[in-house]
């Protein structure tokens, strides 16, 4: 048997749970505050006491030769380092929106549709705002490639209309689509600095400045999706994941958000766009998830499983 220790480390916390490669139980999953400076010496208790073999840990940050800088932070990590440093069988390092795509085998029974479709081949594409806005794609439900579609520009300048905003800055797809960027959004209209929690409830409220910011971006996260529908031929669907769409998913208006989908498209590609499903992942702590699946698929295509 051997022993995997499983890590997600985000902007504020790191999750881990220990299994095995003979278990698919990771309900015992525990968090704490990522504190860089201590990170190995927390990893290396973790991995003395557990009798840790193998580490597989999903960060948020772009993978670039087996290695990741975090995106929010001057922290990288090695996974050939690691796997050295603590004498592990294994290491490997995941992207947390790579990770989160990984975990489909995992998550098919906690979804909630949003839109239905007819699917036309197995490409799933798993999207989610947070404190940026991350994506995946799980291609014929074996490999998954991980994007940084949220730092582009990709139609920005259109999607700044919905928000009923005027300004002539550059903006990225995250600062749009992300919940800092409803925080800005609703700083360009209000000149109030508020967190997206906040602006949540003032839309709750009917605050109008915050229903403007709300709509704007259900309606834009509609539009981008149909652009990487196109883009990546997600005929399998669509996915999203997190906290901030588990709190706007019934508030969404399904119909609307349909319409929206399909806007500004005809003929076949109106047609494509119609068979494409989206849903909304309902179960938690997925990257965890992801990283077991990956984990497995590894044993499985050396034939040790």
């Amino acid at each position: 048997m051997t022993n995997i220790l499983l890590i997600d480390i985000g902007g504020t916390f790191m999750r881990y749970a220990i299994t095995s490669n003979q278990s698919d139980d990771i309900s015992d999953i525990n968090k704490s505050i990522f504190d860089s400076s201590k990170f190995d010496t927390t990893l290396e208790v973790l991995i003395k006491k557990n009798n840790i073999d193998s580490l597989i840990i999903s960060i948020a940050g772009p993978k670039i030769n087996n290695s990741i800088t975090m995106t929010n932070r001057n922290y990288r990590f090695d996974a050939e380092n690691i796997k050295n440093k603590f004498n592990l069988k294994e290491c490997f390092l995941l992207n947390d929106w790579e990770a989160i795509a990984y975990s489909y085998e995992y998550i098919v029974d906690s979804i909630d549709t949003i839109k239905t479709g007819d699917p036309f081949n197995n490409n799933k594409l798993f999207l989610g705002p947070g404190t940026g806005l991350g994506a995946a794609v799980l291609i014929d439900d074996s490999k998954v490639i991980s994007t940084e579609v949220g730092n582009t520009n990709y139609s920005t300048d259109r999607l700044k209309k919905n928000f009923n905003i005027k300004t002539d800055e550059v903006m990225t797809l995250e600062k749009l689509l992300s919940g800092s960027g409803i925080s800005y959004m609703y700083g360009l209209k209000s000149d109030k600095n508020i967190s997206a929690e906040e602006v949540f409830k003032k839309y709750l409220d009917n605050d109008q400045k915050a229903k403007e910011v709300i709509d704007g971006f259900i309606k834009s996260l509609a539009e981008i999706l149909s652009d990487l529908s196109l883009t990546f031929m997600s005929g399998g669907g669509i996915y999203l994941a997190g906290s901030l769409m588990r709190s706007l998913y019934k508030h969404i208006d399904t119909n609307k958000f349909a319409e929206y989908f399909l806007s500004n498209k005809q003929g076949v590609h109106e047609k494509l766009l119609r068979s494409i499903s989206i849903s909304l992942i309902s179960k938690k702590r997925t990257p965890l998830y992801g990283n077991l699946a990956f984990y497995k698929k590894q044993l499985n295509s050396k034939n040790i499983l």
